[in-house]
C-alpha cells in the first residue's frame, strides 16, 4: 500500500490502460467519464473496482479536486486475498465501497432507462397531438418520415428491478453490519464484490445503449439543422395565425416542448437559442407565413417532375436575365450526346455553367444567414450540388431529397459539410483557408492594400468582416478543392450528374462514422500521425521551456459532388502548429474512403514536417523525415545498402511521380501502412527505417512485429530511445510537481503518447 496525491484536473487514469492497481480514495472527488456520461466518486470510492474483472480501465478517471489515495498493485482477483490476508477489516471496507458504487451506478441505469422511454412516448404524444391540431385548423399535415421508423428503446436483457433494491438496501447498511454479514471472510467477500463488479459493467453497457438511443434520436423533437417537432408545430402555428385561428393551446405545446428541451439536458445551449429565438421574436398578430406566402415552391414530400431549378434561383434571387440565360445554356448542356467531351463548344459550356453555379451557391448561402427554413431543393443544391432532376436522374433526386433530412449523419466535431464549414467561419468559428497560391485572409488583404485595391484606412474593418471572410472562402478553397475532389479535372462540372453516381447516393454518402473510422484506422497503426511538438512553460513553478506532444485530429470538409479523390488542403489553420489540418473530401464517392485518407495522411506527414522545418526541409545536416528521404531518393544510386533491383524500383517509382519526392514518399506511405504494418514486407530497407523513426507503429503492431528480424534492430532503438524520454518526462513532471505544479489533462496526454 501507497499514500498518492493527485491534483485537481489531473486525468490520472486514462481508458484502455493496462489495469495496474486499486485507487482508495481518500479525501476529495474523482470524476470517471465514459463516452457519453460521467459519473462522481466521492470518498470511501475504490478507482478500479469496477474493472475488477477486466484487464484494463473502463473510462477515464479525473481528479474533481486535490485528492488523496491508498494505492493497492491490481493485475486481477487473486490481488484481493493478498490485500484481505494482509488486513481482515479490508474485506468489508472493499464490499462496502462497491456496493455504494453499484448503488450509484443502478440509480443512474434507473433513470436512463425511464428517460429513453419517456422520451419516446413523449416524441409520439407530441407527433400525435401535432396531426390533430393539423385535423382541428383544417390544415394539410407534413408528412415526418423519420418520425414513421420510430421504435421504443429496446435492451434485450434489462436490469430487474430487484437488482436495484438490492443494492440500494445494502449501501445503506453501516459498515458494522456489513463487516459482520461477511465475517471477514475474503472469499465471501471476493464474490460479493464481483457481483456488484458484474452488475456495474452491464448497467454501464446499458447506460451506453440508452444515450445513444437520446443522441440518435434527440434531433426529431429539436434540431437547428434537420426537420423536428418544433418546427412542424412552429410552422404550424404562423399558418393558423395567418388565418385568424386562436392558437393558445397550440402555444402552449410549444411551450412544453422548449421546457422539456431546457430540462431535459439533451442539447447544446446554442442550439437551443437558434431554435427558439425566432419563435419568441415572431408576431402572431401579424399577417404571417399563410400558404399563399410559404417559401419558394416549397413542396411536402419528392414529387417527380417538380422545378426544383426554379426553387433554387428563386431562392437566390439571381436576376432575370441571367436566370433565363443559364436555364438556356444548362438545356444546352443536358441536349449533349457525350457530357464528357473535350471540344471547344462543350468546354466553353461548362465554364459558363461552373461561373453561374458558384454565383448562385454564394447568393444562396448569403441568403440563407436571414433565417427560415431553406427549401429541400436548395439543401440539395448547397450539400451535393444538385441543381436539375433530369441531369441528376429521378431516383438520385428522391434519394438526395430523402437523405437532407440525414446531413446530421455528415457532422461530427471534427467534420462538416461545406455549407456548415461556411457557417462556422460566418460565426467566426474558424479562419478561413489559404488560396491556391499559400496565402491566408490576411495575406490576401495585406496584397490588396499593397497594390492599392483596398485602402489602407479600410484594412481593420476588413479584417474583422466575417462575411468578407466568407467571399474569400467560397472564391479560393472552394472553387479549387471542389474540382480537384470531383478527380477528372478536364471534364469538370460542378452541377451533379446521373453519371458520376455509381451505384446508388445513399451507398457513396461519406458519413462522419466513415471518415472518422478510416482515420482511426490509421491512427491506430501511425499513432504520432496528429501529434506535434509544442513548447510548454509555468514559471511560477520554475518551468521556463519543455517540448510536449499533444494530438490535433485534422478537420474534414465534405464538398458538394460526386468525387473520386481527396485533398490535404493545409496542414495547420495558422501560424501555430497546434491548430487543425484541414483534409478535403467529396461528399459522395465511390472510392474506398480508408485509400483515400491513406493517401492524404500520408500528404499530411510530408507536408507538416515541411512547415516545422521551414526553408530546411531539405538539408540532410538537420534530420527530419523531408531531408533524410529526399537524401534517400537523390542519391539512392550510391547507396551501398540498396540492391541492384531495389534501385531499379527507387528509379520506376521516380519516374512514376515525375521526380516528385513527395509524390514517392507517399506512395512508400501507403505501403507502410497497408502492408508493411502487417509484415508484409514492401519497402526497401532504407525507406523502412526512415519511415518507421518519423511514423513508429504503435505498441501493439511494434508487439506484433517484433519477432521479424527485419524489425528487431529498429525497435530495439526505438524503445531505447523512447524510453529516455519517457523518463525525462517523469523526471520535471516529478519537480513540477514538488514546486506546487499541477499535473494537467495536456500533460497526463504528453506522458500517455511514450506508453503508446
Amino acid at each position: 500500500m501507497e499514500t498518492v496525491k493527485v491534483s485537481k484536473g489531473r486525468c490520472f487514469v486514462r481508458k484502455g490502460e493496462k489495469l495496474r492497481g486499486l485507487f482508495v480514495l481518500l479525501q476529495g472527488s474523482v470524476r470517471a467519464v465514459f463516452k457519453n456520461d460521467v459519473i462522481e466518486l466521492g470518498a470511501g470510492s475504490i478507482v478500479g473496482m469496477m474493472e475488477g474483472l477486466s484487464d484494463s480501465y473502463l473510462c477515464d478517471y479525473v481528479a474533481n479536486t486535490d485528492c488523496l489515495f491508498y494505492t493497492y498493485p491490481y493485475r486481477g482477483v487473486e490481488d484481493y486475498k493478498k490485500i484481505f490476508e494482509a488486513e481482515g477489516k479490508y474485506v468489508a471496507v472493499f464490499a462496502m465501497s462497491a456496493m455504494h458504487q453499484a448503488s450509484v451506478i443502478m440509480g443512474r441505469y434507473a433513470i436512463a432507462y425511464r428517460k429513453a422511454r419517456e422520451y419516446y412516448k413523449l416524441l409520439m404524444e407530441y407527433y400525435e397531438e401535432y396531426k390533430k391540431f393539423c385535423g382541428d385548423y383544417g390544415i394539410m399535415e407534413k408528412p415526418f418520415k423519420r418520425m414513421g421508423s420510430l421504435t421504443p428503446v429496446q435492451i434485450k436483457e434489462p436490469i430487474g428491478g430487484w437488482v436495484i433494491s438490492y443494492y440500494k438496501r445494502m449501501s445503506d447498511l453501516s459498515l458494522k453490519s456489513i463487516d459482520q454479514f461477511l465475517a471477514r471472510d475474503a472469499d465471501i467477500g471476493i464474490g460479493q464484490i464481483l457481483n456488484a463488479v458484474s452488475w456495474m459493467k452491464k448497467a454501464i453497457s446499458i447506460i451506453g445503449e440508452l444515450k445513444d438511443y437520446l443522441h440518435t434520436h434527440r434531433e426529431l423533437l429539436l434540431s437547428s439543422e434537420t426537420e423536428n417537432l418544433f418546427q412542424l408545430y412552429f410552422e404550424l402555428a404562423r399558418k393558423a395565425s395567418s388565418t385568424g385561428i386562436d392558437i393558445g393551446e397550440l402555444r402552449q405545446k410549444i411551450t412544453g416542448i422548449m421546457e422539456f428541451a431546457v430540462n431535459s439536458c439533451m442539447y447544446e445551449e446554442k442550439v437551443m437559442k437558434d431554435c427558439f429565438g425566432e419563435y419568441k421574436n415572431y408576431d402572431f398578430s401579424q399577417e404571417a407565413l399563410g400558404d399563399s406566402e410559404a417559401l419558394p415552391d416549397e413542396i411536402e414530400e419528392y414529387e417527380e417532375g417538380f422545378d426544383y431549378l426554379s426553387q433554387i434561383l428563386d431562392y437566390a434571387s439571381y436576376p432575370e436575365d441571367k436566370a433565363k440565360e443559364f436555364r438556356s445554356t444548362l438545356e444546352e448542356y443536358k441536349a449533349l450526346p457525350d457530357l464528357y467531351a473535350s471540344t471547344d463548344n462543350i468546354r466553353k459550356l461548362r465554364r459558363v455553367l461552373t461561373q453561374d453555379f458558384y454565383d448562385i451557391y454564394e447568393l444562396a448561402f448569403f441568403r440563407s444567414l436571414k433565417g427560415g427554413r431553406i427549401p429541400v431543393g436548395v439543401k440539395m443544391f448547397l450539400n451535393f450540388g444538385f441543381m436539375d432532376e433530369t441531369l441528376a436522374g429521378e431516383e438520385n433526386a428522391h434519394s438526395l431529397y430523402d437523405m437532407t433530412e440525414e446531413l446530421y449523419r455528415c457532422k461530427a466535431e471534427n467534420v462538416f459539410t461545406v455549407y456548415e464549414w461556411l457557417l462556422s467561419i460566418f460565426r467566426g468559428e474558424n479562419e478561413p483557408s489559404r488560396n491556391e497560391f499559400d496565402m491566408d485572409y490576411m495575406g490576401f488583404l495585406n496584397e490588396q492594400k499593397k497594390t492599392g485595391d483596398i485602402k489602407p484606412e479600410d484594412l481593420p474593418k476588413l479584417q474583422n468582416d466575417n462575411r468578407k471572410k466568407v467571399e474569400f472562402e467560397l472564391r479560393n478553397m472552394f472553387v479549387s478543392t471542389n474540382r480537384a475532389t470531383y478527380g477528372r479535372i478536364s471534364t469538370y462540372c460542378p452541377i451533379l450528374c446521373e453519371d458520376d453516381i455509381i451505384g446508388s447516393a445513399e451507398k457513396m454518402l461519406m458519413t462522419a462514422e466513415k471518415v472518422n473510422g478510416a482515420l482511426d484506422e490509421i491512427r491506430k497503426i501511425d499513432f504520432s500521425l496528429f501529434y506535434r511538438e509544442v513548447g510548454f512553460s509555468d514559471p511560477e513553478h520554475d518551468v521556463n521551456r519543455e517540448v510536449i506532444q499533444k494530438e490535433v485530429v485534422p478537420y474534414i470538409i465534405l464538398m458538394p459532388n460526386a468525387g473520386t479523390k481527396a485533398m490535404m488542403w493545409q496542414e495547420t489553420a495558422g501560424i501555430r502548429k497546434d491548430t487543425q489540418a484541414r483534409f478535403i473530401f467529396p461528399i459522395l464517392t465511390g472510392s474506398d474512403v480508408s485509400e483515400l485518407m491513406v493517401d492524404v495522411a500520408g500528404r499530411f506527414r510530408w507536408e507538416m514536417c515541411r512547415k516545422i522545418q521551414g526553408a530546411r526541409w531539405n538539408d540532410i545536416t538537420e534530420a527530419s523525415l523531408t531531408s533524410e528521404y529526399s537524401d534517400y531518393i537523390q542519391y539512392y544510386r550510391k547507396n551501398s545498402e540498396l540492391s541492384t533491383d531495389a534501385k531499379d524500383k527507387v528509379k520506376k517509382s521516380l519516374q512514376k511521380a515525375k521526380n516528385n519526392y513527395r509524390e514517392v514518399f507517399v506512395k512508400d506511405y501507403q505501403s507502410w501502412i497497408r502492408y508493411e504494418s502487417k509484415g508484409s514486407f514492401r519497402l526497401n530497407k532504407v525507406a523502412r527505417d526512415i519511415i518507421f523513426r518519423y511514423c513508429p507503429f504503435s505498441k501493439d503492431i511494434r508487439s506484433t512485429l517484433s519477432a521479424n528480424p527485419s524489425y528487431q534492430e529498429m525497435f530495439s532503438k526505438y524503445d531505447i530511445l523512447n524510453g529516455r524520454k519517457a523518463h525525462h518526462v517523469e523526471a520535471w513532471y516529478d519537480r513540477y510537481q514538488k514546486k506546487g505544479g499541477e499535473i494537467t489533462e495536456e500533460l497526463q496526454m504528453n506522458l500517455d503518447f511514450y506508453s503508446l
